[in-house]
């Protein structure tokens, strides 16, 4: 788990949201659906303080479109990060925040789930932000292999 010192925890009255996806899946997808579960929840996107997933998605080029979108902070978790009893990956991140108040939602190709943020959750021991560089890397490879 990374860890820096001196952060600011999120006030008690932020959510995280939590996401898988599949590859066939878009951004407008995602958004969807995360601002579905926040309408379910009656909460508004103010109130998220970040956005999660696997640390497999970080090349993924529908994952700063996400966080620009609610701009929030997306953060990838890893396999040790995610030890526990929660099963899926948009539960058992939003569940590393705090106790889940929506479990996972699916729409055709993702899945939400959303916690309230834990007293004492601090970002910066939530996983790893996203490096800007990688979405644009992953974005790269997609167009320089495409034929003429």
């Amino acid at each position: 788990m990374t860890t820096r010192f001196g952060a600011i925890p999120a006030p008690a009255d932020r959510f995280v949201a939590g996401i898988g996806f599949a590859s066939a899946a878009t951004a407008d997808e995602i958004i969807a659906l995360v601002q579905s579960c926040l309408v379910d929840l009656e909460l508004h996107a103010s109130q998220l303080a970040a956005i999660g997933t696997h640390m497999r998605k970080r090349t993924s080029p529908l994952l700063l479109p996400v966080a620009l979108h609610f701009a929030v902070p997306l953060h990838l978790l890893d396999d040790d990060d995610l030890t526990g009893d929660v099963p899926g990956v948009a539960d058992a991140v939003a569940a590393m925040a705090g106790p889940l108040r929506l479990r996972k939602r699916k729409s055709g190709y993702a899945t939400c789930a959303i916690a309230r943020c834990a007293p004492g959750f601090s970002m910066a021991s939530f996983g790893q932000p996203l490096s800007a560089n990688a979405p644009m890397v992953a974005s790269t490879l997609l167009t320089s292999s495409a034929a003429p």
